[in-house]
C-alpha cells in the first residue's frame, strides 16, 4: 500500500476484477475520477485500460502520475547529481537524495519537536531529524522544478516517494488528525526513501493515460466518451484534508507559506472539501457525476456505512441508466482502522460490507 489511505482499495482488488469480469465490463477507456492512492487505476492499466483519473487532493495526484500516468520508470538527468554520464535511475537518485544533510524547513518548525511554533502545541508528527530530512529533500525537489531540471511526471514520482517515506516514519496511527503522543516505534526509524514502479502498460491501448487535479465533473469532462467510469467517492462525514494535510503538504508546498489552524496545525482546506462527506448534499453529488458522465458502464463502490443508503443508489442509478441494467455485487471485508476503541469513539463492529453498484448509460 502506498500510504496508509481511509477507503484504499488495494485489499478490495481482486472483487472489483472480478465483478467487472462477472457484469461483462469491457472495452478499452475508463475514468477514475476519485484515485485515492490510484490503486485501482494502476489495476485497470495493468489489464489493458487507459485510464483518466483525478481527485481534488495534490497528494492523490501525485500517486496518479507515479503509479498510472507513467509508462516506465524515469531516468533521471545526471547534472542533478553534478555528472556528465547520460542518466541515473530512480534508485541512485533516491539514494542520493537520502544523504542530503536535514535542514530546518516548514516541517521541522511546524510538525516536530524542533521547532518554536510546533512546541506552542506540542506536535509530534515527526522526529527532528526525520522532520529535517523531510524538508531537505522536499526543497531539493522543488528547487530542480523551479530550474527547470526535472520533468514534471519524474517530479511527482519523487513526491510520491517522499511522501510514503514520511508516512512510514509518521507519529500517528494512520491518519494525521491526531499525533500520538509518545513516540511510537516506527517513527523512530530514519526516513528510507524506497522506489516506486509505475504500472507498464500491457499494449498500446494503455498508454495515453491522464491525471486530472480537481473535482470529479471536471475529470469526466477532460476524459470524454468513455467505457467504464469506477466510481468511489468518501462514504462519510469524515473529510480528507483535515486527515492528510501534512502529506497534502508535502505533495503541494509551502509557497507561499499556508496559515495553519489548530493543535494539528490544519491547512485552510474549504475548496478541498467534498459534498460527498455532507449528507445533505452526497445524493446531488452523485446525479451530478451520473449526469457529467459520457460512458456506457457506470461501477459505484460503496460500502454500508455510507452517508447514501444502498436502496437510494439503485434507485438513482435506475434513473440515470437502463433501469433493467442495474445490479449490486457485495462482500464482506474487515474494516481500517486508524485507532482503537475509546470513550470519544467505537466502532460498531469489525466488518463492513461493500458493494458494487452498476447501471449501463448506454
Amino acid at each position: 500500500m502506498p500510504l496508509r489511505y481511509i477507503g484504499n482499495k488495494t485489499r478490495l482488488l481482486p472483487f472489483l476484477l472480478a465483478g467487472i469480469e462477472e457484469l461483462g465490463i469491457v472495452g478499452t477507456v475508463a475514468c477514475d475520477p476519485f484515485a485515492g492512492t490510484a490503486s485501482v487505476g494502476r489495476a485497470l492499466k495493468l489489464r489493458g485500460w487507459r485510464v483518466h483519473s483525478g481527485d481534488v487532493m495534490a497528494l492523490s495526484h501525485a500517486f496518479q502520475v507515479a503509479r498510472v500516468v507513467l509508462d516506465r520508470t524515469p531516468t533521471y538527468p545526471a547534472r542533478l547529481l553534478g555528472q556528465n554520464s547520460r542518466g541515473v535511475s530512480q534508485r541512485r537518485l533516491l539514494d542520493a537524495l537520502g544523504a542530503i544533510p536535514p535542514v530546518h524547513g516548514f516541517i521541522s518548525e511546524h510538525y516536530s519537536p524542533a521547532g518554536k511554533a510546533s512546541r506552542v502545541h506540542g506536535r509530534m508528527y515527526f522526529t527532528p531529524e526525520n522532520a529535517g530530512r523531510i524538508d531537505a529533500i522536499r526543497e531539493r525537489i522543488a528547487s530542480w522544478s523551479r530550474e527547470g531540471k526535472i520533468r514534471p511526471g519524474p517530479a511527482q514520482l519523487l513526491l510520491a516517494v517522499l511522501i510514503q517515506a514520511a508516512d512510514r516514519v509518521a507519529n500517528t496511527t494512520g491518519v494525521y488528525a491526531s499525533f500520538v503522543k509518545s513516540w511510537q516505534p516506527n517513527a523512530m526509524r530514519p526516513l528510507e526513501l524506497r522506489p516506486l514502479r509505475p504500472a507498464v502498460p500491457p499494449g498500446p491501448q494503455a498508454r495515453g493515460c491522464t491525471a486530472h487535479l480537481g473535482p470529479a465533473t471536471e475529470t469526466l469532462a477532460r476524459a470524454g466518451t468513455l467505457d467504464l467510469v469506477y466510481l468511489d467517492p468518501p462514504y462519510n462525514e469524515r473529510q480528507y484534508p483535515g486527515y492528510y494535510h501534512i502529506p497534502e503538504l508535502l505533495a503541494r508546498g509551502w509557497e507561499p507559506e499556508p496559515e495553519l489552524r489548530g493543535k494539528t496545525g490544519l491547512i485552510p482546506d474549504e475548496e478541498l472539501r467534498s459534498d460527498w462527506c455532507r449528507r445533505g448534499r452526497c445524493e446531488q453529488a452523485l446525479r451530478d457525476v451520473l449526469s457529467q458522465a459520457d460512458a456506457r458502464h457506470v461501477l459505484l463502490s460503496y460500502n454500508d456505512e455510507g452517508l447514501l443508503a444502498a436502496e437510494r443508489i439503485e434507485e438513482i442509478f435506475r434513473q440515470h441508466g437502463d433501469p433493467d441494467s442495474y445490479r449490486r455485487l457485495s462482500r464482506g471485508y474487515r474494516r481500517y482502522r486508524s485507532d482503537a476503541d475509546g470513550p470519544e469513539r467505537r466502532y460498531s463492529g469489525d466488518r463492513v460490507r461493500e458493494s458494487l453498484h452498476y447501471v449501463r448509460l448506454s
